[in-house]
């Protein structure tokens, strides 16, 4: 019987660091091997092609690399439509991420942010870091 794939969804800030460090080799070996699944919604994209667009990156990534990128994404995530409505979090601007975990019915929210990890878990979802979550889920 095959395992069924962790629900996961990666915060901006993970995305952003993949841009900049250019390796992105751990998360595109567990997409390609169906562990995971990835989880996605309108506000994260939205955010992520913001969060892109600032000045201050131009010196870090291209326009071609954040296309790459985004193709990556729109290959393996599943988009959800949100429609609960959490309001938990000290970052306002963060909730909608803990939504989009609700409604995907994530196993995973990865993230840097201290604000959020210091909501974990959030019911079935695990909020941690990148670093855990490949400790936790490669030894698995």
């Amino acid at each position: 019987m095959q395992n069924k794939p962790a629900h996961i969804i990666l915060d901006t800030n993970l995305w952003i660091s993949f841009l900049i460090r250019k390796d992105y080799s751990a998360l595109s070996s567990l997409l390609f091997s169906g562990r995971v699944k990835l989880m996605f919604s309108t506000e994260l994209l939205s955010e992520f092609i913001e969060v892109t667009q600032r000045q201050k990156f131009e010196k870090y990534f291209s326009k071609k690399d954040i296309t790459a990128l985004t193709e990556v994404i729109d290959s393996y995530a599943e988009f959800i439509a949100v429609t609960t409505i959490i309001n938990i979090c000290r970052d306002k601007k963060d909730n909608f991420l803990l939504s989009l975990a609700v409604d995907g019915n994530a196993d995973y929210l990865i993230t840097g942010d201290a604000d959020l990890l210091e909501l974990n878990p959030q019911g079935k979802t695990r909020i941690i870091t990148i670093s855990n979550f490949f400790k936790e889920f490669i030894t698995s």
